[in-house]
């Protein structure tokens, strides 16, 4: 089995007008042909070693060196690394997480990446792109259907060693839907697949998206907080208001749940519905300690709100009954804290709480101490 070894950026070795992924040295335990093609020199400028790691490819901003990075030797004698590597060193038993071309793939798409060139102006795309007005959802016509904007992405989705995305893949879509041209947007498969896990959903409650669903109609619908229901689909909602139809969704748990109005405050929900104060934030983690985010975040996420602990009426009703007696005092998602009463036969010092988490009856030997220590509580600076 050979053990192939991921060299890091600065141990690359380099020489004249050439250099090396990866040291023969290193390489004791591959095979000799595969290990002689893997160690292989490569003819191009040295900044290309840089394209080993998988990142945007922005321009050098130098005309001088894109010219000496965008001959055409350097993307001949990438070819023939990767090729010949493909063909010696695939056969071989790795112990990897990876294929042995991925390093010198890296590179290669990175130096497609940054040498297409505009075909009226013989300019580098990259230097044209980095002279739109904006770049994102409010990009100008003439600049989304630009033959540069175009073959940019195109080229990122036709590799697998790019970081070509869903997010590229919307941006692809959108040229081509934009412009009238047409072309692949899928995503390629990884280079080594790996077994799909099921996705996980704590209750197993699947919601499958209509046209035109928000996460403001979903949670409305399914009487859960639109945070929670963004927050654990968030790896497959992009935007709250742009949700694509026959998504699979996972139902959060669900809650009472209260729809926000635009003259709300936490204080005012609070009172309306007879809840403690700060109930709102401690049932919403994500509003903030002056109530500042509650009409942003529900602006973004949808108008409900938890206003009760997580779990359907069934579930409240019976952890209400259970702790009727004690006066559970829920705190979101954190542990319920109980009040307890003080026992009926002692005498309560004058101006303590009636109901605290719990009681003592001092005793002649008791110390401020000794109650910190034993109670897990704290005496003036020190913390037990």
């Amino acid at each position: 089995m050979g053990i192939l070894k991921h060299p890091t950026l600065l141990s690359l070795v380099i020489n004249a007008g050439a250099f090396s992924i990866y040291d023969a040295n290193d390489l004791s335990n591959v095979d000799e042909s595969c290990a002689s093609a893997l160690s292989a020199d490569i003819n191009c400028h040295p900044h290309t070693r840089s394209f080993v790691r998988l990142q945007y490819r922005s321009s050098p901003e130098n005309i001088t060196l894109t010219d000496e990075i965008c001959v055409e030797s350097c993307s001949v004698s990438l070819r023939n690394w990767f090729n010949t590597v493909a063909e010696k060193g695939n056969g071989d038993d790795f112990k990897t997480d990876t294929v042995p071309m991925q390093l010198g793939g890296n590179i290669w798409a990175g130096w497609n990446e940054t040498c297409i060139k505009d075909l009226k102006t013989e300019r580098y795309c990259n230097d044209i792109i980095d002279e739109f007005s904006q770049l994102g959802d409010d990009m100008p016509w003439e600049d989304i259907c630009h033959p540069c904007y175009r073959r940019r992405l195109a080229i990122k989705q036709s590799s697998r060693y790019s970081i070509y995305n869903e997010n590229y893949k919307e941006k692809l879509e959108k040229v081509y839907k934009t412009c009238g041209s047409s072309g692949s947007t899928d995503i390629l498969p990884p280079l080594i697949p790996g077994e799909k896990e099921p996705p996980f959903c704590f209750k197993d409650k699947w919601y499958t998206t209509k046209e035109g669903d928000i996460c403001d109609s979903i949670s409305k619908y399914k009487a859960v907080s639109g945070a929670m229901l963004y927050m654990g689909n968030q790896v497959v909602i992009n935007d709250c208001h742009k949700i694509p139809e026959g998504l699979g969704l996972c139902v959060p748990t669900l809650c009472k749940t209260y729809y926000v109005k635009p003259e709300d405050t936490c204080f005012s929900i609070e009172m309306a519905l007879g809840l403690p104060p700060r109930s709102i934030r401690m049932f919403n983690s994500w509003i903030d300690r002056d109530c500042n985010k509650l009409r942003g975040g529900t602006d973004l996420w949808g108008k409900s709100i938890s206003v009760s602990p997580l779990g359907d009426a069934k579930t409240l009703a019976v952890i209400k009954e259970i702790w009727s007696d004690q006066g559970v005092l829920s705190i979101g998602n954190q542990p319920n804290a109980l009040r307890t009463p003080p026992p009926e036969d002692v005498e309560v010092a004058k101006g303590t709480a009636l109901h605290c988490g719990s009681c003592h009856v001092v005793k002649k030997s008791d110390t401020c101490d000794d109650l910190c220590e034993n109670n897990n509580t704290f005496h003036r600076y020190r913390l037990y």
